[in-house]
């Protein structure tokens, strides 16, 4: 398997602009600050929505006068918690991938030659 292309994209990514050289690390950098910007406001209205849902299903589940609505209303209540947790958490690791991308594009850099 020939590793030259794979070594070349790495080189093209790691690539300094303060020394001159030209790549996709600063690009990357000043996209990640953009998207670290956003992921908040994210983060509120994805809150704000679950927890309208959630009480949203808690009333109906309240409101169910047979067991198969009751039974429904309950489903829907799990997967929307899951669901939301599950978007809380991608959005922490996002959050957390953006926050280190420098160290991540410098350890490309360390491993490259």
């Amino acid at each position: 398997m020939n590793f030259s292309i794979l070594m070349g994209a790495m080189n093209l990514l790691a690539a300094d602009p303060t020394e001159g050289t030209t790549g996709l690390s600063a690009l990357a950098k000043e996209i990640f600050q953009y998207i670290s910007y956003i992921l908040v406001p994210i983060m509120i209205v994805v809150g704000a929505a679950g927890i309208i849902y959630a009480v949203y299903l808690g009333v109906n589940l309240a409101k169910a006068d047979s067991a198969d609505k009751r039974q429904e209303a309950k489903s829907r209540m799990v997967n929307a918690i899951i669901g939301f947790v599950a978007i809380f958490v991608l959005v922490l690791l996002m959050y957390l991938f953006v926050t280190n991308v420098d160290a991540i594009f410098g350890w490309v850099a360390d491993t490259t030659i």
